[in-house]
């Protein structure tokens, strides 16, 4: 899916996919007992244009590498398909996509991956040694994450290409606890991606 868990609302801290690069990890303190709380934010794969363009442009300049030949991106309302430099900061493209109209956008302007979702639910799970999921708690807001079940997932519902969702996470280390620096539960989302067209 062309989305992904952030830990900040800027969204440039995405919560690394596969790898320990950048996990949604905390340290513990596991003799007494701790939890910790943080918000996380969900949205498309995005960039913004690194220089203008007009609506006779084909070759589109972003400040970041983030798209891959076939698909679809979103700049105002525009669809625009890639058609090469899927990977690269330059692609060449396939302008007014979809019956949109090939416009004039300004430089820095955002680029979103053209998908809707459906029926997105975010699950913790524990694959690696006994599983811990059942510390994790998730909630729509901090004040839900007391009433929530542990180990519960958490229906998002449904996102557009351009908005943003968020959401909070709570891990309760048990008291007489080892001191834990927890790199293994995983935030595993599911739903149905749709393109715009």
């Amino acid at each position: 899916m062309a989305i992904h868990l952030f830990k900040d609302s800027e969204l440039t801290q995405q919560i690394s996919e596969g790898s320990l690069t950048n996990p949604d990890s905390d340290v513990f303190n596991g003799t007494d007992g701790e939890s910790k709380d943080r918000q996380l934010y969900l949205a498309n794969e995005q960039t913004t244009l690194a220089a203008a363009v007009d609506g006779a442009t084909t070759t589109i300049p972003l400040a970041e590498a983030r798209f891959a030949d076939g698909q679809i991106i979103i700049i105002g309302s525009e669809q625009i398909l890639i058609t090469s430099g899927g990977g690269t900061t330059e692609l060449t493209v396939e302008r007014g996509y979809g019956g949109t109209t090939a416009g004039n956008h300004s430089s820095g302007t955002k680029v979103y991956s053209g998908y809707n979702y459906s029926d997105l639910t975010v699950q913790p799970v524990d694959e690696v040694g006994s599983s811990e999921a059942s510390w994790v708690k998730l909630a729509a807001d901090q004040a839900g994450l007391d009433a929530a079940v542990a180990g519960a997932s958490l229906a998002l519902n449904n996102k557009a290409h351009s908005t943003t969702l968020s959401f909070w996470r709570r891990i309760i280390v048990p008291a007489a606890t080892p001191v834990q620096n927890k790199t293994d539960i995983k935030l595993r989302l599911t739903g149905t991606e749709s393109p715009i067209i």
